[in-house]
């Protein structure tokens, strides 16, 4: 699983636990990928802790790339989890969330699209969780 979300969120860690449960539909997540900034990846980090999910922070390299450090850090992510993917039985498949955010969100939504599209050996769902 792979889930990002706007830096300004401050959902309870609750209620992102509660969406990353339900999406999950019950299905044991091998690794949730997030980016270890602050907002939602910070409430996302904590849900995993919560639910037992082992997790693998990633955070961007905004020294080494400037501004496109998170379209950099969302392509690694997903490539990563794509790979894993791709080495565990068939059936198996990815799962990309987005919590509310703005274009860092949306860049991982989009690039998380496109990669679904070239996946043939398994599936790829992006899903993004409704702001209200």
């Amino acid at each position: 699983m792979v889930a990002g979300g706007g830096r300004d969120l401050t959902w309870p860690v609750e209620r992102v636990a509660a969406h990353l449960l339900e999406v999950s539909c019950g299905r044991l997540v091998q690794a949730l990928f997030h980016g270890a900034a602050r907002g939602a990846d910070q409430a996302i980090a904590a849900a995993a802790e919560q639910l037992g999910w082992p997790q693998w922070p990633c955070p961007a390299q905004w020294d080494r790339h400037g501004r496109s450090a998170g379209p950099i850090r969302n392509r690694l992510m997903l490539v990563t989890a794509l790979e894993r993917v791709a080495a565990l039985p068939q059936g198996c498949g990815l799962l990309v969330i987005g919590f509310p955010g703005e274009r860092g969100t949306r860049s991982l939504l989009e690039q998380a699209r496109c990669m679904a599209q070239r996946a043939s050996s398994f599936r790829v769902a992006v899903l993004q969780i409704p702001g209200a």
